[in-house]
């Protein structure tokens, strides 16, 4: 299986990854944006309720971009997980 170097942040010590599980990594913290974070973001019952009902519709707009944005995303990293399995196969 292919290895690459990722120096860590904040420190200078090299840890060997494999590149299957920096895919796994990425496909982790995309699901968790996408039924968390944003999820309770599109509640309304999570904002003040003294936002008004405008300025809330224009969150949820961009809220459910960069929802659009993650479900690509996800896609993206499935696929070139695919990719990697079949090479690797």
């Amino acid at each position: 299986m292919q290895s690459i170097e990722i120096e860590k942040s904040g420190s200078r010590r090299h840890e060997p990854k494999t590149i299957a599980g920096l895919l796994l990594s990425a496909l982790d913290m995309e699901d968790s944006m996408a039924h968390s974070v944003y999820q309770d973001y599109m509640d309304r019952n999570n904002w003040p309720a003294a936002l008004k009902d405008e300025t809330f519709e224009e969150i949820r707009k961009h809220l459910t971009t960069l929802l659009d944005d993650t479900q690509r995303h996800i896609t993206m990293i499935k696929n070139l997980k695919s990719k990697l399995d079949q090479h690797d196969g």
